[in-house]
């Protein structure tokens, strides 16, 4: 047939000898033997400790036999009288198997160096959701062995919901919860790791599923990261508001009469802009924004500011200046807000009647045009040196009257509904 013969013996233990000298590439294995071992049980021990394919030629078809054959992994049973077509076909059809077998035993050896040496956890699971497959990333950050989990449901080991350590039921070995933006990997013992997952399908040729593959990334270090930016932000934030507020009180000095009108403004623009249901970063610069939306007059005459009597033309010239000024001061400073464009534009409006620009329309940014409203509202409802108070009701005529004129129309009926129905008081 083609083939070279490098023993041939009448025992199990010869066999197993000469498999120590020559490993060969096949062995034709009869179960009837010399020795103690018959050819069942040499090609059991063959097949645990050498890898070679055998494949039996027998007069045995006994059932005992044959099932004590299949648990050899057996490459061939050819029953006497030997057919020389058959032992050549099954010769040829075991060496391809073994071929076959052998690469498929280097890429999953291949395979497993790969993901035992990656850095992220990952867990495969079969068509069953039965787990197959754990690497020791994954038996470290679960707290649980490869061994302990084989063969257990994917989900009985892993549950992935927003729950306490409290509710985790039925065996379970370690559940995933959600807690500030991040998912959390909780074992057993109830140590937490931020992770990032993904679950990914399995599925051959056709598209059906053959088994689910988790992968779990320990972001731990990014989360740490986070959150010393997020103290860092905070600090800032912090330090920029008493920076903020020195500015505020300093127009406050030059301007007593109107003390407290920037604080009332942020506060009641921030409402406007929170029933607007604007997103948050907007409204904290809203709020910014408003607490020093009148800084520019720190360059107006205080004798002006505080005149009791009627306003001259020339002087209300230098107090239409104050926009234009607030944005030169605040415009070099690096907000993360448009705080020196929100004060260039609070005293614009829609129909283009305001000023400095003389803006219109959607040229004029949305916390302006809140701002606009808060101040006209704050100052018609407060005391000034050269009127008294005339109140909110008068205030929200006024702006009820020129909503979609004057106003942006969203900030004249959020302000409307936080007055009239919401019960708002400016303190």
């Amino acid at each position: 047939m083609g083939y070279t013969l490098t023993a041939a013996v009448s025992s199990g233990e010869d066999a197993i000898d000469r498999i120590n000298g020559s490993p060969p590439d096949i062995i034709l294995m009869d179960i009837t033997l010399d020795g103690e071992m018959d050819g069942i049980d040499s090609a059991k021990y063959i097949n645990e400790t050498y890898d070679i394919p055998v494949i039996y030629i027998t007069s045995s078809s006994e059932v005992e036999t044959v099932e004590r054959v299949k648990d050899t992994n057996a490459f061939g049973y050819i029953l006497k009288p030997i057919d020389r077509r058959e032992l050549k076909a099954t010769i040829e059809m075991a060496l391809l198997r073994h071929d076959m077998e052998r690469t498929l035993k280097d890429n999953e050896n291949k395979f497993s160096t790969i993901l035992n040496s990656i850095g992220d956890a990952v867990i495969v699971a079969d068509s069953a959701g039965n787990i197959t497959y754990m690497n020791p990333v994954a038996e470290f950050m679960t707290g649980s062995s490869y061994s302990s989990n084989l063969g257990k449901k994917l989900k009985a080991v892993i549950h992935i919901e927003n729950e306490t350590l409290e509710n985790i039921k039925g065996g379970r070995s370690f559940s995933l919860r959600q807690e500030k933006g991040h998912n959390y990997l909780v074992s057993s013992s109830g140590k937490k790791i931020p992770v990032d997952y993904s679950i990914s399908p399995q599925k051959d040729k056709a598209g059906n599923l053959i088994g689910t593959v988790m992968v779990l990334r320990d972001i731990n270090e990014r989360v740490k990261s986070e959150e010393r930016l997020e103290e860092s932000f905070q600090q800032l934030r912090k330090a920029m508001g008493g920076v903020i507020q020195a500015m505020a009180q300093t127009v406050e000095t030059r301007d007593p009469y109107t003390a407290g009108h920037q604080r009332r403004v942020a506060d009641l623009a921030r409402s406007i802009a929170d029933e607007m249901t604007l997103p948050y970063n907007k409204i904290e610069g809203i709020r910014m924004a408003g607490t020093i939306h009148d800084l520019g007059k720190i360059s107006i005459p205080a004798e002006i500011l505080s005149k009791p009597g009627r306003i001259s033309p020339i002087e209300f010239s230098l107090i239409k200046g104050h926009p234009q000024t607030g944005y030169d001061i605040l415009k070099t400073i690096d907000f993360p807000w448009p705080v020196a464009d929100i004060v260039h534009q609070h005293h614009e409006r829609l129909d283009g009647s305001g000023y400095p620009l003389g803006l219109t329309g959607d040229d004029i940014l949305i916390e302006s045009k809140i701002i606009a409203v808060a101040d006209v509202v704050e100052a018609m409802a407060s005391h000034r040196p050269y009127r008294a108070a005339l109140g909110i009701d008068i205030a929200i005529d006024e702006i009820s009257k020129n909503r979609g004129i004057f106003y942006d129309k969203d900030a004249v009926d959020a302000c409307i509904k936080i007055f009239k129905v919401d019960g708002y008081s400016m303190g």
